[in-house]
This record gives structure tokens, sequence and C-alpha cells, in this order.
């Protein structure tokens, strides 16, 4: 038997095992445990070993919300720490087996499709942390999230913090980063997966702004849950550390220190919270030729976001969000 076949052996094991006792796992069975080995495998993680006392491990939590730039900033903690060989875990990784798992061929619409692959990326995920958790002990992980729901959140973390094959040190790290910014950078990576798509049957994932303006307070309210527990239970904390980070000037820049606060600094000057919200509702211009750009995107895939029931919808979430946009220019779009 090789190590594949292994692998598939326990994956099917622990999809059983998950399936008696989980409700939330309504889509994966015992067949698809050759598709998630294939995809841990990809992780070259080696095996547990059977040591009598469990090594160290690193989970790092990265919570902001959606635009804020989390997929680069994972880029630089993997830069800071070569040694660790972390694996990274987001639900967004795995949307694209949502067809595989379910066996449909519907066509999903780009505004429907984060809602309908939701379950089944939750799937995945849950089952490849659950496998990592039981077979590969000492594994770094970051796992990456809107922190939307608190609940969600607390479930990763007691995973980790209780697991008996790994002391798992975790960790807290926001990215503090003005609202129209992030707001704009949904708008943005969209309209730029749209004008650069390749399979004209493979959805795209559109956010709309009421979903955002949602998780920006749900946001908030979730960092501020985590530092009151941080700073009221000192010996049974949440999260073993907090640290807030702005976003990069130059958002490739990995050498740029943007840490703002840390639980750890001995006398910290204001709170994570505080911090963050400062941030967030601090003033920002967008450049005006990025506007320009996407209005120029959106002008030249007009018959493609209609197909989508997006195109009057993204119009007006950019006026919403942006008030100094180019009238004139948009206007001519529209008609």
């Amino acid at each position: 038997m090789n190590n594949l076949d292994e692998l598939t052996l326990k994956v099917k094991r622990i999809i059983e095992s998950e399936k008696s006792i989980n409700p939330d796992i309504r889509y994966l069975n015992a067949s698809h445990a050759e598709l998630i080995a294939q995809i841990i495998t990809n992780y070259k993680l080696i095996s547990a070993s059977n040591n009598l006392i469990p090594p160290e491990a690193q989970m790092i939590f990265l919570g902001a919300p959606t635009g804020a730039g989390k997929d680069i900033f994972v880029r630089k903690i993997l830069s800071e720490n070569p040694d660790k060989n972390f694996v990274v875990l987001n639900m967004d990784m795995f949307r694209h087996y949502h067809n595989t798992i379910t066996g449909e061929n519907t066509r999903v619409s780009d505004k429907d499709f984060a809602v309908i692959t939701n379950p089944t990326s939750y799937e995945l995920y849950y089952i490849i942390q659950e496998v990592i958790l039981r077979e590969f002990a000492g594994t770094n992980v970051i796992v990456t999230g809107t922190m939307r729901d608190l609940s969600w959140v607390r479930e990763i973390v007691n995973r980790y913090k209780n697991n008996s094959k790994t002391r798992y040190h975790v960790s807290l790290y926001t990215l503090a980063v003005p609202v129209t910014e992030s707001a704009f950078s949904i708008f943005e990576r969209y309209l730029n997966m749209v004008k650069y798509r390749g399979n004209p049957s493979e959805p795209l994932r559109y956010t709309d702004l009421e979903y955002y303006d949602d998780t920006i307070k749900k946001f908030l309210s979730t960092v501020r849950f985590f530092e009151d527990d941080y700073h009221n239970n000192p010996n049974a904390r949440i999260f073993d550390d907090i640290r807030v980070y702005r976003r990069n000037k130059d958002i490739f820049d990995f050498e740029e220190d943007t840490l703002l606060f840390d639980t750890k600094s001995p006398v910290p000057e204001t709170c994570a919270y505080t911090c963050i919200s400062e941030i967030m509702h601090s003033h920002l211009s967008i450049d005006p030729n990025r506007m320009a750009k996407l209005l120029d995107i959106i002008e030249s895939n007009s018959d493609y976001l209609k197909s989508q029931g997006l195109y009057e919808t993204i119009l007006s979430d950019l006026r919403n969000t942006l008030p100094n946009l180019d009238t004139n220019k948009e206007e001519d779009i529209s008609k």
C-alpha cells in the first residue's frame, strides 16, 4: 500500500467519524476521501511520530474584512518565517471543488457563488484541518477569515488549543485598513477577474456592499470580544497573543514594518480595537487612475456583467463607496 492509499484510508475514517457527530458535514462522504488525500499530499506534510511529549507548533488566525489584503499578508508572514513551513487554510481555496463534491453541473452566477459554495468549502476545510491535527503533529498553520462569525472563529481556535497531539501557541493577527480602501479592493479584485477570466463557465466570486458593510461591523465586534477575553481571562485566554498590522504602503513590500499593536509589548499605547477602528474609519482618497481603470473594465465587459445581474449593482455600490466617482464617465457607461 502506498502513502496515498494509507492517507486515503485515514481520511475515510475521519470523514465517517465526523459525520456521526457533526451535523454540518452533509455533502462529504467516504467516496471523497481520495480527493481530500490528494489535496493534503500537496502540502508535503510529515507524518506524525509517536513522541511521548507532543511537539510545539504555531497556529495564526489572520482576521480582516474582505478586501483588506489577507492573501498578500500571508505571503509576508511566510517570507518572515521560512523555517516554519506553514500550511495555509481558508475556505475560498476550496470553493472550486463544489461541483465535484455535490456531483452537480449547474451554472452558478457570480453573485450567488459564495453563498452556494459555503457549505462544501466549509466541509473540505474542516476535514482537512482534522486530518492535519490527527495525523501530522507539529504542523504550523495559518487560517484566514473575515471573523464575521464569532462562533466559527472560536470553534477553530478551540480545536487547536485542545489538540492532544500538538501544543499549539495560538495567535490572532489582524489587518487595519481604511474601509474605503478595502471596499474599493473588493470591486477591483472582482472586476480584474472579469477582465482576465479564462473558462467562461467558471463562476467568479462577487461580494456586494451590503455583505461587506455587515462584515465590517461584525469584524470590529469580534476583535473587541477577543481583546476583552485576553485581558479578563489571563489564565485561560482564547488567543495567546493579539497583533494589529496596517496594510503596506506598497502591498508587495514585505520588508516594511507594519506592526501597530502587540499584546506582548510591555506597555501598549492603545488597544487593538481602538487601533483598528481609527484606521478603518480614517479618510482615504482612491487614486483617480484606479477608479478610471475599473470604469473602463465595466464598460468593456458590460454584457458579461449584465448576464450575471451585476451591472447596475456594481455601479450603485461604487457610487455609495466613492462619492467622488467621475460621474460623467459613469453616465457614459450607463447609457
